[in-house]
């Protein structure tokens, strides 16, 4: 079998160029192959233009985006960088508090418990930090800075929080002490005699005075010079119309003389409240209230407890 071999393609197109002021006409002849492939490079000179134009539109386009997100993060990153600096200035004035909450506390602790407070008030002045760090200059606060000032602080309200309640303990404790401790005076009036050896109101030569005379008149109140329980409330002898109360750890009171009682036994009194009205009951020269500190039973110096 033969093979057919393809002729090329030798087919012209004239392109004739008429001038208007009679000169000769001019033809140009062109190969239709020239003009196949002048046709094929314009199809591609097209596609390539339109994919060019796409690809700068989609460039165009990611650029302003990457633009606006930019600016969006330049904007958040402003705004947390304030954030931070306020932060910074918060910790800062937090830290600060801290530091004079702890030198209260150490006050209030040599207030109340005097040279107790010395081993005390060391815990109520641990500081945030236990390192010295001082610095100088303007230096824009980080998070890792802030956080761990936020870690001392939160270290240093814990401790705080321990050493106010153990304050608060030592204030319970001291209140109580001074509730039960007979340190006013039972009532108003002149002292006519003091503890110890006088000579005696009745003749005779000179005995012991458990206790102190407060002259007053009759019907003046008298009340109890510290928290506690009526343990007796009676006529008892030469005390005329008497009452004792004990308040704890061995310590008890005694008013004797009275001209009324306003207590009975076993009744729960409070510092300061009305228990009897003074009188002349008793061996008793004159209106008065006979009042007595006893500790273990034995008579002491009332003017000792006294304010």
């Amino acid at each position: 079998m033969i093979k057919k071999e393809s002729k090329p393609d030798r087919r012209e197109y004239t392109l004739m160029i008429v001038p208007h002021q009679g000169q000769a006409v001019r033809r140009i002849r062109i190969p239709i192959v020239a003009v196949k492939y002048a046709v094929s490079f314009l199809c591609l000179l097209i596609v390539f233009s339109i994919g060019s134009f796409i690809n700068y539109r989609y460039a165009i386009h990611t650029a302003n985006v990457e633009k606006a997100e930019l600016e969006t993060l330049r904007q958040d990153n402003g705004v947390q960088s304030k954030e931070i600096e306020e932060l910074a200035k918060t910790t800062a004035s937090l830290k600060s508090d801290m530091e004079r909450l702890n030198s209260l506390d150490a006050e209030i602790r040599r207030i109340v418990n005097n040279e107790d407070t010395t081993a005390t008030s060391r815990a109520g002045l641990v500081r945030p930090s236990a390192t010295y760090t001082g610095q100088g200059g303007p230096v824009q606060p980080d998070i890792g800075t802030i956080k761990n000032t936020v870690q001392d602080l939160q270290a240093a309200i814990s401790v705080r929080e321990q050493s106010l309640n153990e304050l608060k303990q030592a204030l319970l404790d001291k209140q109580a002490r001074i509730a039960v401790t007979p340190s006013i005076w039972p009532t108003g009036g002149d002292v006519t005699s003091r503890f110890g050896w006088r000579n005696s109101p009745f003749g005779g030569g000179s005995d012991f005075h458990p206790g102190i005379d407060i002259a007053n008149s009759v019907g003046t109140p008298i009340v109890a010079t510290a928290d506690g329980e009526v343990v007796q409330s009676e006529w008892y002898g030469g005390y005329g119309n008497m009452v004792q109360i004990s308040h704890g750890n061995g310590i008890s009171t005694v008013y004797g003389h009275n001209s009324k009682l306003l207590v009975r036994v076993g009744q729960t009194v409070k510092k300061g409240e009305v228990i009897a009205y003074l009188g002349n009951t008793g061996a008793s020269t004159g209106p008065h209230c006979h009042y007595e500190v006893r500790v273990n039973g034995t008579a002491v110096n009332p003017t000792t407890f006294l304010n």
